[in-house]
């Protein structure tokens, strides 16, 4: 699985992680199989001829990670049907290190 998640800051493992998608600072992506991990910036465009979804999919990413999400983006990731997780976690290390717990993400947050 290679997973998406959103983040406030870059700190590698001890990374904050954003409350919302939309206005995350930065992205990891995590290898759940070579066990590798990059952050980069937050790049997306939004006025780009390419959404941000399919921007975001050209990580050949299957699963995002966010603490929050609004109605639009989730129904776009479910129309390319990438897996949408969540939890109560505050750092990216929380996450890696409970892959297997993470909840579904189903409702958005009301913003």
């Amino acid at each position: 699985m290679k997973i998406l998640i959103s983040l406030e800051d870059n700190n590698n493992l001890d990374s904050k992680l954003s409350n919302h998608f939309g206005t995350c600072n930065f992205f990891a992506i995590y290898d759940t199989v070579l066990k590798e991990l990059k952050i980069i910036k937050n790049y997306l465009d939004h006025n780009s001829s390419k959404s941000p979804v399919d921007q975001i999919l050209e990580n050949n990413i299957d699963t995002v990670f966010s603490k929050g999400m609004g109605k639009k983006a989730i129904d776009l990731f479910v129309e390319k049907n990438i897996i949408l997780k969540t939890g109560d976690y505050n750092f990216l290390k929380e996450v890696i290190e409970n892959i297997a717990d993470l909840k579904d993400l189903n409702t958005p947050c009301k913003h």
